[in-house]
Parts: structure tokens; sequence; C-alpha cells
């Protein structure tokens, strides 16, 4: 009995500041609407915004572009923190808090309208692909080296 071939996969548009990112819906745990997270540390990156109780977990939040380079840039009151799945490289991280500036967008992604921008060029290594998706610009992250610096931080 042969397997089914997936299509398509339901996926989440995210609005960052400048940029979009373009994750699988399995990723998200929850979107919260945004509160002042716990300020971080002194000497922690930028780009680590502090800290937030989520359902009895102390979660990291996180400025995506502030770890590709970008300023950090706080919501306005529709900002949200989208906490996101782990994909469980340590039992002590389960969750991430990602900050975002609006709702994240509920989409259905398939070889029709996704296509690949400039394949070959070299990215951020946080940075898997740049796709068009139905010709609006978006970015699929590599999870595995987002989880991976966020870990060398907290831990």
């Amino acid at each position: 009995m042969s397997q089914p071939v997936v299509k398509e996969v339901r996926s989440v548009l995210i609005p960052l500041h400048e940029l979009q990112l373009l994750l699988p819906n399995a990723v998200i745990a929850e979107v919260i609407g945004y509160q002042l997270p716990e300020p971080a540390d002194e000497g922690m990156p930028d780009w680590f915004v502090g800290s937030y109780v989520w359902r009895g977990v102390v979660i990291p939040v996180i400025s995506f572009e502030g770890m590709l380079g970008d300023r950090v840039v706080i919501p306005g009151n529709r900002g949200r923190i989208m906490v996101m799945n782990t994909l469980g490289q340590n039992q002590e991280l389960t969750h991430i808090g990602l900050l975002v500036q609006a709702i994240p967008s509920l989409v259905r992604v398939s070889a029709d309208n996704v296509v690949p921008v400039n394949p070959e060029e070299e990215f951020n290594p946080l940075i898997k692909q740049q796709v068009e998706l139905d010709m609006s610009p978006a970015v699929i992250p590599d999870l595995d080296q987002f989880e991976h610096q966020v870990l060398e931080v907290v831990t």
C-alpha cells in the first residue's frame, strides 16, 4: 500500500518588522497578545528581549530580525508573542517566544504558489530559503540553527 503524497502544507505567514517568516503550522503552539517580557540579564545579546511565563514555563522571547543583525523592534499595539514548539534538542527548552508585529496568517503552501528566490545564493545561516508565496516575499528560517543559537544563550 503506497503512502499518499502531500500536495500542500498548512503553514503560517508571520509578519515581522521588515520581513515575513513562513513556517509550518505545527511549529506554532500559540499566539498571545504582546506583553512586556521580564528584561534580559546584563550582557545578553540585543535579540534576546527577555523572558515570559507561558503556561507556567519560563520561555525566552526573541527578535528574529535582531538575530539577523537588524535592529530589534518592539511590537506596537497589534504586536504579539508567537510561542513556538522547539525541535527537542534540549529538554529544558521546549518553547521559544518570537516577537511578531501582527497576527500571523494561515496559508496553504504548495508547488503551485511558492517559488524559491535565488536558490543558489548564500544566506545568513538562520535563513534556509527566501521564497515568494503568491508573489509575496517570505523567508523560511533554519529552525535547527535558530534553536541552536537560542540554546547557546540560555544554557
